[in-house]
């Protein structure tokens, strides 16, 4: 690997700058103008023949400053026998008023305001003296001296064909796309609440169509972006089927945390999917039982509260009911008390640890909310019909092979 293309790589991942390299071959050229030429008649040097020819056309003894009516600037700069494209990029943020005026300047219409929008948020802010000074660190490294290049100024303008209509490529035209994805968001959102696995597994493949979804770059940071908005449709058909918050967010915080150190997109993309396998998982269990909306929150309550002090009068106020009217509910539909419910719960998260752990037996229980060891041992004795020290000596986990 050389070292314009070792820049190819470091380049976007330090500044987000984009970075195409032609030698020749017109391949780059193609997907530099699918993914930039939002205007073709405005943005002549963003075509790919346009480049190609600008190309053949100069010395390559400066460095060229692209600029056009759309507010995007773009420098090329030839490094030995390779020419470099840096850009586009904005040096100013986006404002309604001003992106209107330049579309009335440009003959486009009104219909061209949302996707001129989002392609000039796609690119990155950035000063352009930060983008020479990239160019001339490349011919630096590659033709020995950057002293020697000045600054040649080219208005896009002057290029254009002002003969013909300016109208939106195609690829750019992103409102159906926009509600399409949307649309596909919604339903992943309802698949999730109802605990459907299989379809949202299918339906989260479609958004990797980069047509689709347009996080779907080939920036890793992109994909992380997206991987966030996968967290959110979790989070809300989660809510939407009733899951404790306290369980979503502990679930969505250990993903996050691993995609965020993700090395590619592969590892990313599995991540993802076994993310939101985990959620539908914990939804379609939540939405079997046959639980009021009361007790599955009391019940979730307890789950993720066990080793705490866990009273009626809490379960009470999560649910906005009466003692009363909580108590007789809770027990109708589980058949035990709040204290029971809770005795078992402990006892079955200790029998756990008991049979997969070398754990001491005072420490399990105080793990599970028993400070007193003796008083556990009576509990547990009452609950799974034997001491703590008989459970564990009738599981065979410890058996010598």
């Amino acid at each position: 690997m050389d070292f314009i293309e070792s820049a190819q790589i470091m380049v976007p991942a330090l500044s987000e700058l984009p970075m195409a390299v032609w030698r020749g071959n017109n391949q780059p050229l193609k997907v530099f103008e699918g993914n930039y030429c939002l205007l073709p008649q405005v943005q002549t040097l963003y075509t790919a023949e346009g480049l190609r020819v600008f190309f053949e056309k100069k010395d390559g003894r400066h460095i060229y400053v692209l600029s056009d009516k759309l507010n995007t600037h773009t420098i090329i700069v030839k490094c030995g026998a390779d020419w470099v494209v840096l850009g586009p990029f904005v040096c100013s943020a986006w404002r309604d008023n001003d992106a209107r005026v330049r579309l009335i300047n440009c003959g486009v219409q009104e219909s061209a305001f949302f996707p001129y929008k989002l392609y000039y948020c796609k690119l990155p802010l950035l000063e352009q003296e930060y983008v020479v000074y990239v160019a001339q660190l490349l011919l630096e490294n590659t033709v020995g001296n950057s002293t020697a290049y000045g600054l040649e100024a080219v208005d896009m303008e002057a290029q254009a064909n002002a003969a013909k209509q300016a109208r939106i490529a195609q690829k750019h035209e992103e409102a159906e796309v926009v509600q399409q994805r949307y649309a596909r968001e919604l339903q992943i959102i309802e698949f999730i609440s109802q605990g459907k696995t299989e379809q949202v597994l299918e339906l989260f493949e479609t958004f990797n169509d980069k047509a689709i979804y347009h996080f779907a770059t080939d920036k890793l940071s992109d994909w992380v972006a997206g991987a966030a908005i996968t967290r959110t449709w979790a989070r809300l058909g989660a809510l939407k089927a009733g899951l404790s918050p306290i369980v979503i967010d502990a679930v969505s915080q250990e993903y996050a945390q691993q995609m965020h150190h993700a090395v590619d997109e592969k590892q990313l993309h599995d991540l993802q999917r076994k993310y939101l396998f985990e959620f539908c998982g914990l939804i379609y269990r939540h939405n079997r039982t046959s639980y009021s909306p009361y007790v599955k929150r009391a019940v979730e309550y307890i789950n993720t509260h066990i080793s705490q002090d866990i009273t009626i009068h809490t379960l009470c106020e999560i649910n906005h009911l009466t003692r009363k009217h909580f108590s007789k509910l809770f027990h109708n539909e589980t058949g035990k008390t709040v204290k029971q419910y809770v005795m078992q719960v402990r006892c079955e998260r200790a029998a756990s640890l008991l049979e997969n752990s070398q754990l001491l037996v005072q420490d399990i229980s105080r793990h599970v909310g028993y400070e007193d060891n003796n008083y556990f041992t009576k509990i547990f004795k009452n609950v799974m019909g034997m001491t703590p020290q008989e459970y564990r000596r009738n599981k065979t986990f410890y058996s010598a092979p």
